[in-house]
């Protein structure tokens, strides 16, 4: 009979148990024969045996070879190894695959007999789980299967199966395949009977898998690259795909693997006396090679020894460990082709010499387990079944305690203050940690001082029924040390509690005297730390409000998990678990929790004392009587009554009494570090710089005080990185209720007053002047000095420390733009300061100079300018008319006189200032410039635009020169020149730096600092005259917004941006809205400013214009001449604002029909525009526009048309001819010709503006009346009256001599004005109304009035 020819072999799973298994056998025979073609049948022979399931006794699994090659159904197998294919079997859907993922069983053991051991192959990486086993000769015999199951028939012997081909684009790692191995572990057995390769199993892991570790017995390691292997040829194979996720594994594989060397100290302990069979290569193997023609990688290099005699042997005794070489190289040291190879041989005597041996040793290992204790859990504390939030902490702990290397994994601790809820945290995990591993012994030991923590190591002694632990002369502490160390004793889990005095476990000093000892005692000079076992089989866990105990007891500062205050909704959780929360009180619960800052102990403490109260405390009420006062807060959390039965007995509930524990350690421990906290808990409680707390201090010894304050959490390092970190220096936070209780401490000692009067000297010496350069260190001193300045001493020195604080925090407050909390403070400065110094003291003097500058910001003249003037007269008194700061005050009052509008005045003073500083400092000095900004600012408030712009223009160079763009003095100087520009109508130059300045303003000063705000309402302004409405409406209300919820609804600058608010309305016709707008915006200016001031003038000008629109000609006009009266008793003839008005009131007088009034109004105006505007300034092309109209409504048109003409002319020189002001005069003037029968002109003028307003895509009045009018006059022509047009082929309408191309031309016009489309542009600022013949009412355009704020700088 000739040999056969091995075929491949094929799992098949889902077979039925409930058949026999000939019956099995012969239906799958059939599935088989019912999926292959008739050819295939007669060519190929079937074999199939049946085995048990490795997981579910309900299946069975069938092994089948196809020996002739393999069916068709079955070719998808062989191109994807990794798949499986299914098949029908009657009802039953069986799967086919080759891969052997999982166990497989390869044979049922012999009938009628107990299983002796379970046997499990476990290939290695690249291998396969049943071809690896399989020898290369004819036959194909798999010695596991074909040889093992007559030689050891009594056991069960089971292949594992893994994707371990490293061609595939797995991630897998070693720690992967190692879990997926355990957890299929976990899956197949649960019984203490087998024998298992159990590789990083320990009693604490699952409790099959700590059963497997008992059982297991040896193992048969064939050549196991245990320090690592020689994979140079597999990664060149990987190196030509980019980034193949398997060079990660290779990496760990490969020699001198770190990690491997780390996993094989795991495996080394894991052993103990488990029996190792070591198999070792004495062949080479050659190494991958790519073969070109057939495009696969080959093994046809290079002889190497794949893995070396050193990294295949664990190198233990012999007595352990037996070393076997094989005569084959790696990849042939598992394959035995018949029973009398020497490696099957070898392996065989070893398996069997493990059965035989195996039994009695596992089953004494299981007897030993039974007549101990069993493991129990020794915590004094029931489980809170209300426990809420901390995952992230529980989590922590668990993978540090589990995943950590074996020199430090067996140690974590939790560090954080006091009441933080540490231990709570450590019952949790404790109660968490036995329910998953029920054989670990879990152990409390509170470890406060050393009587404590010996009583907890007698109660373990007592409990694990230690021999000789009731012999009085005991030394308890070593008899469970040694306890504790044995191995054999099982895992345990260790909770420290309360580790907060490090002397307790580092000196010898802190062990009680009555403790009996002998003169070898392990504790020494280390204290009780030496108890605290270090071994695999033991995990502490530790609890402490010190950092520095915590690292000194776990070894790692790695290992230590800051425990923080709850998180808002975990903290309002465990409120709800104490106390009933409704719908109703949910937003005071929240409070609430906010209030105690979620830290646990306050929150179970208010909710218990809720609970409890018989006076109807409820949660909203005791809300309100902790905000009520700090004397409440006190009260309330240093409440002894209540108690938490999850608590230690020794330590208090109340809050304050459990930080005051904290104090009292470090005072006794590190009295420089209590008086670092009582001067912490002077200043506000968060971001406190390190530079305040030095206080004659060096940085070493302030280092070394602070350090024991972080250590026990009362004070924290600030995480985000502030302006002041940036530079260096560490910012520190607190608690509040920390602050608080420390506060209460100092009270209790008599030493509030102290701490309170040196904060005070500290902080005048640290706050800067205010000015920009200082402004980052304001910024961060700004909440501390707050906070001293409530402190109220009578001593002098306190109380001049605390005016030089509120006055340099004033002038700060000031530039921030809050004025309100700068007129306060600074006023309290000045109270002071004349009690103690009088009032005629320089530093007086100097507060009320300042108190005067805040009042001109918040636009109150009048007080302003008597604070000026009493600053002047005291400084002139005590320092002479020419010192600098005389000229500082001096220069403040022409500031706060061009606010009350009295320029002339303002000038003559500004220019009095200006001459004796450059005598001074000369042209360039900065206080020089200065007096430029000033008088530049007074120059443009009159309209004097020509040598403003001169002088800003000088002033911005200067100090982007000197101080840079992003100083507050350049922004002002850019955003004044923007508006100086508006005044020359260049609105576009405007525009552009107004915007530059804003940016700049946004990013230095904050979007909502006033004078960002206002630069935003200028910005808006400006755009209304580009035209631009929808931003400068998006812009003003914006601002609106903004200033009114900062300044309030009354604030000048709010009044100002809401009369740009009400131009915008204006613009967009709605008048209405407009006019409410403007009458808030007169009330608030005429409560606050005398009834000439430029504001109300302008105010009254732009309403006036709006009832003029709203038809209200007779209040329109009283308005006009109310405000004309005004600025002619300022005696302000020619200033821009009295023309605006003229031609407003010229409008008016119009539409009433008082021609030669308007008319002479308008030239008035005329006159004084071209005298300080200029002939081409687009006021004075305005204004000639409206003279045009008006003329022509008079018939004067020879006057109207050289009137019309000029403005068309300047607007082109100005605008150029596509500006909508250019085409709107040229349809006025083609209106003019037309009334004038000119027909020929004004077709030409018609037709150009009609194509320039269609090419820009205007749509608005003007454009629309244009094509209105063009066609109409078409409409009137008659045929011989359009012959001129074909001539001059001046226009796209064509001329006609016949009716029917006259109504052709006339039906293009009328089109063309009926549905021009436009784009719907925005209206224009500058806006005209062309009325219809006769209609001389409505003809008239008006010139808007704006506020432009400058902001002077002082």
């Amino acid at each position: 009979m000739a040999a056969r020819k091995k075929g491949p072999v094929f799992r098949v799973t889902g077979l039925p148990a409930s058949q026999p298994d000939d019956e099995l056998a012969a239906s799958l025979k059939a599935a088989i024969d019912d999926n292959m073609a008739e050819d295939e049948q007669s060519k190929l022979t079937v074999n199939a045996a049946i085995v048990p399931s490795c997981y579910d006794n309900e299946e069975k699994v069938a092994l089948v070879e196809f020996r002739g090659g393999v069916p068709a159904f079955l070719f998808e197998l062989m191109a994807s190894p990794l798949g499986d294919w299914q098949v029908e079997m009657g009802d039953t859907d069986i799967s086919f695959d080759q891969h052997f993922f999982g166990f497989t069983q390869l044979y049922t053991p012999k009938p009628g007999s107990l299983v002796t051991a379970d046997i499990i192959a476990i290939t290695g990486l690249d291998g396969h789980a049943y071809g690896s086993w399989r020898g290369k000769g004819n036959l194909g015999r798999m010695w596991l299967r074909d040889f093992l199951s007559k030689d050891l028939p009594c056991c069960r012997t089971m292949i594992y199966g893994y994707n371990a081909k490293l061609s595939t684009h797995g991630i897998d790692t070693i720690m992967d395949y190692g879990r997926g191995l355990m957890e299929e572990l976990k899956k197949v057995r649960n019984t203490e009977e087998c024998l298992v390769k159990a590789v990083q199993a320990g009693e604490d892991d699952h409790p099959t898998v700590a059963s497997l570790h008992k059982a297991t017995y040896g193992m048969l390691l064939f050549g196991i690259p245990h320090k690592g292997l020689l994979v140079d040829d597999i990664q060149k194979m990987l190196d030509g795909q980019d980034n193949h996720p398997r060079s990660i594994l290779l990496h760990q594989i490969k020699s001198k693997s770190d990690l491997l060397a780390n996993q094989l100290v795991d495996f080394k302990n894991l052993i103990r006396d488990r029996k190792i069979v070591s198999f070792y290569e004495t062949g080479q193997t050659r190494q991958l090679e790519f073969d070109s023609e057939s495009r696969r990688w080959k093994r046809t290099g290079d002889f190497v020894t794949a893995v070396d005699t050193d990294s295949a042997l664990l190198q233990l005794p012999d007595a352990i460990e037996d070393k076997v070489p094989l005569d084959a190289d790696h990849s042939m040291i598992v394959k035995f082709d018949n029973k009398n190879n020497r490696g099957y041989s070898s392996a065989r005597e070893k398996l069997r010499q493990f059965e035989q041996d195996a039994p009695r040793v596992v089953a004494a290992r299981f007897s030993r387990a039974q007549n101990r204790p069993k493991p129990s859990i020794m915590i004094p504390f029931q489980r809170d079944g209300a426990f809420v939030g901390r995952e992230d902490i529980l989590t922590e702990i668990r993978q540090k305690l589990e995943q950590a290397a074996p020199q430090d994994h067996a140690r974590v601790a939790v560090v954080g203050l006091g009441g933080v809820g540490k231990s709570q945290i450590a019952i949790e995990y404790a109660y968490r940690a036995r329910e998953s591993r029920p054989h670990t012994w879990v152990f409390w030991v509170h470890a406060s001082n050393a009587t404590r923590f010996e009583q907890a190591y007698r109660d373990i002694a007592i409990r694990v029924e230690i021999p000789g632990h009731d012999d009085p002369k005991a030394d308890i502490l070593r008899l469970v040390y040694h306890w504790l160390s044995d191995e054999r004793n099982g895992r345990w889990l260790m909770i420290v509690d309360n580790a907060d005095d490090d002397r307790v476990f580092s000196s010898s000093r802190a062990r009680s005297d009555h403790v009996a000892h002998s003169a070898d005692s392990p504790r020494g000079a280390t204290g009780l730390a030496r108890f605290l076992p270090q071994v695999s089989n033991g995990w502490i866990l530790v609890t402490s409000r010190d950092l520095l105990a915590a690292v000194n007891i776990v070894g790692t500062r790695h290992n230590v998990i800051r425990v923080e205050p709850m998180a808002e909704g975990d903290a309002l959780a465990l409120l709800k678990t104490r106390v009933s929360v409704d719908e109703p009180s949910e937003g005071d619960a929240r409070a609430l929790v906010q209030a105690l800052e979620g830290i646990p102990l306050a929150v179970t403490h208010a909710a218990a004392y809720i609970a409890v109260s018989e006076t109807g405390m409820t949660i909203s009420t005791y809300l309100e009587l902790f905000r009520e006062s700090e004397q409440n807060q006190t009260y309330l959390l240093n409440i002894q009554e209540t108690r938490d039965l999850r608590r230690d007995d020794s330590i208090s509930d109340a809050v304050i009494t459990t930080w005051q524990i904290s104090f009292e350690q470090i005072k006794g421990t590190k009295p420089v570090a209590a008086e670092l906290l009582s001067l912490m808990t002077m200043f506000d409680r968060q971001g406190i710089p390190e530079h305040l707390l030095y206080d004659g201090r060096s940085t070493l010894e302030f280092r070394d005080a602070v350090l024991p304050l972080t250590r026990f959490s009362l004070v924290r390092t600030q995480a985000a990185k502030s302006p002041a970190q940036q530079r260096g220096e560490q910012l520190y936070d607190m608690h509040s209720l920390v602050q608080l209780s420390t506060r209460k401490w100092l009270e209790a000692n008599s030493q509030m007053a102290r701490w309170q009067k040196t904060s005070l000297r500290i902080m005048a010496a640290a706050f800067p002047s205010g000015q920009h350069e200082t402004w980052m260190t304001c910024r961060v001193l700004l909440p501390h000095a707050t906070k001293v300045l409530g402190y109220v001493t009578g001593e002098s020195e306190a109380m001049l420390d605390r005016a030089t604080i509120a006055s340099n925090t004033a002038w700060y407050l000031l530039h921030m733009g809050e004025y309100a909390a700068a007129e306060e403070t600074i006023r309290s400065a000045i109270k002071a300061r004349e009690t103690i110094l009088g009032l005629e003291d320089r530093d007086t003097l100097e507060a009320v100079d300042r108190l005067g500058v805040v009042l001109e910001k918040q636009s109150r003249y009048d007080l302003a300018a008597e604070m000026n003037r009493r600053a002047i007269d005291g400084r002139t008194k005590l320092l002479g008319d020419r010192d600098p700061l005389t000229l500082e005050s001096l220069s403040n009052l022409a500031v706060t006189l061009d606010g009350q509008a009295k320029y002339s005045e303002a000038e003559k003073l500004n220019r009095m200032i200006l001459q004796a500083r450059v005598e001074i400092y000369g042209t360039e000095g900065t206080c020089t410039i200065e007096s430029v900004n000033n008088l530049a600012s007074n120059l443009r408030h009159q309209s004097n635009y020509t040598e403003a712009v001169e002088l800003f223009t000088r002033v911005l160079n200067y100090r982007e020169k000197t101080v840079g763009k992003e100083h507050p003095g350049t922004m002002e100087s850019l955003s004044n020149l923007a508006l100086t520009l508006e005044g020359q109508g260049l609105y576009d130059a405007a525009v552009e730096k107004s915007q530059e300045a804003l940016k700049r303003r946004t990013d230095v000063l904050g979007k909502t600092h006033p004078d960002t705000l206002t630069n935003m309402s200028n910005l808006a302004l400006l755009l209304l005259k580009q035209g631009n409405i929808e931003k400068a409406e998006k812009l003003s209300q914006e601002a609106l917004h903004a200033i009114e919820a900062r300044l309030g609804p009354s604030n000048m600058d709010t009044l100002t941006v809401i009369a740009t608010l009400a131009g915008v309305s204006k613009m967009r016709e709605d008048y209405e809205k407009a006019e409410a707008l403007y009458r808030r915006s007169l009330s608030g200016f005429e409560q606050q400013l005398p009834s000439h001031h430029p504001h109300i003038l302008r105010t009254l000008i732009n309403l006036a214009g709006v009832l003029r629109r709203l038809k209200q000609n007779e209040e329109a006009e009283n308005l006009f001449r109310r405000a004309m009266s005004g600025l002619k008793e300022r005696n302000e003839l020619y200033h821009r604002d009295t023309l605006i008005c003229l031609t407003n009131l010229a409008i008016v007088l119009e539409n009433q029909g008082k021609l030669t009034e308007a008319e002479s109004a308008n030239r008035e105006a005329l006159q004084g525009f071209e005298k300080t505007m200029g002939e081409d300034h687009p006021d004075t092309l305005q204004c000639l526009e409206n003279l045009a109209g008006l003329l022509q409504a008079q018939d004067k048109y020879e006057d109207a048309e050289e009137v019309g003409q000029r403005a068309v002319d300047g607007c082109k020189a100005r605008f150029g001819l596509k500006d909508p002001k250019t085409l709107r005069n040229i349809a006025n003037l083609a209106h003019l010709l037309h009334r004038q029968n000119r027909l020929r002109e004004a077709w030409e003028m018609y037709q150009t503006a009609c194509t320039g307003f269609k090419a820009a895509g205007i749509d608005s009045k003007a454009s629309r009346t244009c094509f209105q009018r063009f066609a109409k006059m078409q409409e009137e022509m008659k045929p011989s009256e359009a012959s001129f047009l074909p001539e001059r082929g001046t226009t796209t309408l064509k001329g006609a001599e016949d009716t029917n191309s006259r109504q052709e031309m006339v039906s293009q016009a009328k089109e063309t004005a009926a549905s021009y489309p436009g784009s719907k542009r925005r209206r224009q600022t500058l806006e005209i109304d062309v009325p219809g013949d006769g209609d001389a009412a409505k003809k008239r355009l008006r010139l808007i009035t704006s506020f432009g704020t400058s902001s002077s700088k002082t």
